[in-house]
């Protein structure tokens, strides 16, 4: 089916556009409503010129929109917000310009990651709070305090959700190690910093032995409990900066930074620490590697394994009875 060109722009575009418009209306509503000369200042239909323009690009943009534009956006918001607070003479003016704080501060939250939510936010109160100081009204003060603990309340709720929306997105609900999702993703990240800093990388793909047969013999629930106990020994094994993760079934992928391939002491150690069978291929990475290219040569030599332990007839099928995180 032929999708439609709403369906082609991501959602931070349409909520960045979304956010401008909202900041665009409130201007004008505030304009529009305001005595005295508010209604003719070249100041609030500049303003509000902006943020429509400023609305209409990630739209225009699309999936080309980079993320540091929300961020200058916001910056700019606070920024200006900030002065028309200091310079304004009206309470009501200034507190018009508090109020869409929470819902900036949601954005942020959501979209960036903390340290960096945290530092724009927290700028925009220093800001927010000299204008204030500046210039005094009569109970803005108090208005000020509360939309700042309102703020801070959607800053870090969505901040919350959003990082535990990506730990169930990215997690293995059985073993509770990474599943494929963003997978390539970060080892292409982790083969781009060793090529910057000249050191190895070596992916490791495991499939365990005669897992079909545990699960047709005695039972899925067996099968689950090898799964996750391998699961643990390969995590406990695993450095704090290795990746481990569950590619298939029965199968599991460690990315190791700093490792050569001839270096097999990681996969010795998982052999000493398992009561069960299971193959592996490792590949090490090379100049112009990519996720794919390393994931197809580690499977090769997975293949390669498994087809050289037939013919030596020493498959080692998993036992649904044995412990994997117990030496054989």
């Amino acid at each position: 089916m032929k999708m439609g060109p709403a369906a082609a722009i991501p959602p931070f575009a349409w909520v960045t556009s979304a956010g401008g418009l909202v900041i665009a209306l409130s201007g004008l509503v505030d304009a529009v409503t305001s005595t005295g000369d508010g209604f003719a200042s070249a100041w609030t239909w500049g303003w509000i010129a902006v943020t429509v323009l400023a609305a209409a690009v990630p739209i225009a943009l699309g999936d080309r929109l980079v993320r540091e534009i929300g961020i200058v956006g916001a910056g700019l918001f606070f920024a200006v917000t900030s002065l028309q607070m200091a310079l304004s003479t009206s309470a009501v003016a200034s507190i018009n310009n508090l109020v869409l704080y929470p819902m900036v501060a949601c954005y942020l939250g959501w979209f960036y990651r903390r340290a960096v939510a945290r530092f724009v936010t927290a700028a925009a109160f220093v800001a927010s709070g000299t204008a204030v100081v500046v210039n005094t009204h009569d109970r803005v003060f108090i208005t000020w305090v509360n939309l700042v603990l309102a703020s801070t309340f959607c800053l870090e709720a969505a901040g919350y959700l959003r990082a535990r929306l990506d730990r169930e997105i990215t997690t293995d609900p059985l073993t509770g190690v990474l599943n494929r999702s963003g997978l390539d993703e970060r080892i292409d990240i982790e083969l781009g910093r060793a090529a910057r800093a000249g050191m190895p990388l070596t992916v490791g793909i495991i499939d365990l032995d005669g897992f079909k047969q545990v699960n047709d013999e005695h039972g899925h629930a067996a099968g689950d409990r090898l799964l996750v106990s391998f699961a643990s020994a390969l995590s406990d094994l695993s450095r704090s900066y290795d990746t481990v993760a569950r590619i298939g079934g029965d199968e599991f992928l460690v990315m190791m930074p700093g490792t050569s391939a001839q270096g097999e002491d990681f996969f010795e150690r998982l052999r000493g620490a398992t009561g069960t069978g299971w193959s592996y291929g490792l590949a090490e990475a090379v100049p112009d590697d990519s996720a794919r290219t390393i994931r197809a040569r580690a499977d090769g030599e997975l293949y390669a394994q498994k087809v050289l332990r037939r013919r030596l007839q020493d498959p080692r099928p998993l036992d649904p009875h044995v412990d994997p995180t117990s030496p054989s």
